[in-house]
């Protein structure tokens, strides 16, 4: 063991006393560097990514371009103190663009360049709004982006009106005079070159605010700007926008999604030539989630969500017929996709475990003639070794359980590190968001931390949950706390029945979505000892009035708040408040645009006028989720402090 080794170890004994061992253990999982944001290059040899980390004395982390070659090992790449983002490969492999956002809360992320083989960055262009979002045109003459529109909305006062535009640009990528592509009063949530570089497909809406990306569809627009030509007429979501070579049909995925920019569904394709759709996947019993086009025009390559690991797959277009090519490799976290090659015969992704941090891989695949069989895989970065060397980390166990109506409910379980001889330990229930997600086998830092103090976890893909196809997904619409709170409480009383945990010191905690169902459990039933509710939805009414994401409630509950209030009071956790005896916890960021920070405020109030234990707190400059250092830091501490002295 070397002298880093024998240090970290030291301090992290079982002889240190619990709150220093929590706060160290903490502060080394708050420095791990992480991966994502993986472009490689046409010919497969370089991958650019992205690594986020904490910086010595900054509150938010920083990402650094890395370069990794396929047979070599990664490295920092682009040097700047400024926050890098978005590496993108030329078409030719040698030129690097990505964007960068100087230190400065005013100062906006701009595009640059860089020689393959690094020196000095070349700033671009310069737009009032920044941009966001590259890729090169195939044949390599341009780069698009996106960029809002107008002027920056003044805060004071601060006058509600629509969001500003996403519009799409493109800019010569030996010029510095960008070109706009789609009409002003367009908003592009996504888009994709055609093969030849003359069109661009769009993800888009005639509306600029967030939640116009509910009503939005799919058209083309030439790549040297004018009018955009509908294709579809969508009454579901899609993403994920993959052109044929020949150019006549474009592929994406669809489904009916809570949170914009995210969705694992069914994929389909349309044709450009009279908009006709072809439903490729009926009936598919996981979630694909990234697709892309083979060169012979027949096979799509896809990665799904399966339960609560990842699968890569091979698609027949023609036949309907599947291939898996690898059926249990967890890439990242509930959207797996890959970075491939021009002739798709590697590609890159990142991988983890629950005792393996993530890092980049590079997959190869085999084949029998020019079709895909099987694919062989490298390690490329190693990122965190001292986690990996000097900390004993907890393991995962999948397990799979009976629920109402007889389905059959995913889930992840993670045993304390140690116990005590003779008793059972304390179980933490943690509730995933979205409803439109999944918990899959990946690293988690916040677990480590619960099982190093002794709980074991219990993560369950409840109904509303990728991983079983559209069905499994779609059964939570107009159910919201109905069987998908079965489901969770049949879990429960699964790991109880099987020996695993003390049934009398159960906890449950979750984030947005999983905030909802805490607050909706702790007014449903005494199961259990200590709660914390995370961005959680208490009063769907304010929710529909305060979010920028108003048709995810609608979406959700199915129904109106104006037509059918009543049943907005129903599953709101805050009618039923004065039921509530169970210690809670309320954790929010004051700026959340997603869940305003009135549905914490809300609840604990109720709680306190009641005389329920309960504690609010309120991270402010945060939105829906918590970045800065100290926050992140507390957030944790201070869940395990709570939880520990409700079940004593």
């Amino acid at each position: 063991m070397n002298e880093t080794q024998h240090s970290d170890s030291s301090i992290l004994s079982r002889d240190t006393p619990d709150s220093s061992r929590r706060s160290t253990l903490v502060d080394l999982l708050l420095s791990m560097r992480t991966p994502d944001d993986i472009d490689i290059t046409a010919d497969g040899k370089k991958v650019a990514f992205v690594v986020r980390a904490r910086v010595p004395g900054e509150q938010k982390r920083r990402g650094r371009i890395w370069i990794a070659q396929s047979d070599g090992e990664a490295r920092p790449f682009a040097t700047g103190k400024d926050d890098a983002s978005c590496p993108r490969w030329s078409p030719d492999g040698k030129q690097l663009a990505f964007i960068t956002k100087p230190e400065g809360e005013k100062e906006k992320p701009q595009l640059h360049t860089i020689a393959a083989e690094g020196g000095e960055p070349r700033l671009l262009c310069t737009m009032p709004n920044g941009v966001s979002e590259l890729s090169w045109a195939p044949d390599g003459s341009r780069i698009a982006f996106i960029s809002l529109e107008g002027k920056e909305p003044q805060s004071d006062p601060k006058v509600l009106a629509p969001s500003r535009h996403r519009r799409l640009w493109t800019i010569h990528a030996n010029h510095t005079l960008p070109e706009p592509v789609t009409p002003p009063d367009v908003t592009v949530w996504e888009y994709t070159w055609a093969p030849d570089s003359k069109q661009l497909a769009l993800y888009y809406s005639t509306g600029p605010d967030d939640t116009d990306w509910y009503h939005s569809q799919i058209g083309v627009v030439a790549s040297n700007g004018g009018a955009v030509r509908q294709l579809t007429q969508l009454s579901w979501q899609a993403r994920g926008l993959a052109w044929s070579p020949d150019g006549q049909h474009i592929a994406y995925l669809s489904g009916r999604w809570s949170d914009p920019g995210r969705g694992s569904g069914d994929i389909h394709a349309v044709a450009l030539e009279n908009g006709h759709i072809r439903h490729l996947t009926p009936g598919i019993d996981c979630s694909p989630s990234w697709c892309r086009w083979l060169p012979d025009g027949r096979h799509l390559l896809f990665t799904a969500v399966k339960n609560t690991t990842h699968q890569i797959g091979l698609l027949d277009t023609h036949k309907g017929a599947i291939t898996v090519l690898a059926d249990d490799f967890v890439m990242q976290y509930d959207q797996p996709q890959l970075s491939i090659t021009a002739d798709c015969r590697s590609f890159a992704t990142v991988h983890s475990t629950s005792q393996q941090p993530p890092d980049l891989w590079y997959g190869t695949f085999t084949h029998k003639g020019t079709t895909p069989t099987g694919i062989t895989w490298k390690k490329l970065s190693r990122l965190n070794p001292i986690v990996e060397e000097t900390l004993e980390l907890a393991k995962t166990e999948r397990i799979r359980y009976e629920s109402v109506d007889g389905w059959l409910i995913d889930g992840l379980f993670m045993p304390p590190l140690q116990t005590r001889p003779g008793e059972l330990p304390p179980l933490y229930v943690e509730v995933h968001g979205g409803p439109s997600g999944t918990t899959c086998d990946t690293w988690d830092s916040f677990n480590q931390v619960f099982a190093a103090e002794g709980f074991a976890i219990f993560q369950p893909n409840m109904r509303g949950s990728w991983g079983q196809g559209m069905a499994f997904a779609d059964a939570v619409l107009g159910d919201m706390g109905g069987k998908d709170f079965q489901d969770i409480l049949n879990g429960v009383e699964y790991l109880v029945k099987q020996g695993k945990v003390d049934g009398n010191r159960v906890c449950i905690g979750g984030w947005s979505n999983g905030g909802f169902l805490t607050a909706w459990a702790v007014t449903q039933t005494n199961r259990f000892k200590a709660a914390m509710v995370g961005a959680g939805i208490t009063d769907w009414h304010n929710m529909h009035a305060q979010t920028n994401i108003a048709d995810a409630d609608i979406l959700l509950l199915a129904t109106d708040p104006l037509k059918n209030p009543e049943t907005y009071r129903q599953r709101s956790p805050l009618t039923f408040a004065e039921r509530v005896t169970t210690p809670t916890l309320i954790i929010h960021g004051e700026d959340d645009p997603a869940v305003p920070v009135a549905q914490a405020y809300a609840f604990y109030r109720a709680l306190r006028e009641r005389g329920v234990p309960v504690e609010c707190v309120i991270y402010p400059r945060e939105g829906h989720g918590l970045s800065e250092l100290d926050h992140v830091r507390d957030y944790l501490e201070r869940n395990i402090r709570w939880f520990k002295q409700c079940i004593r």
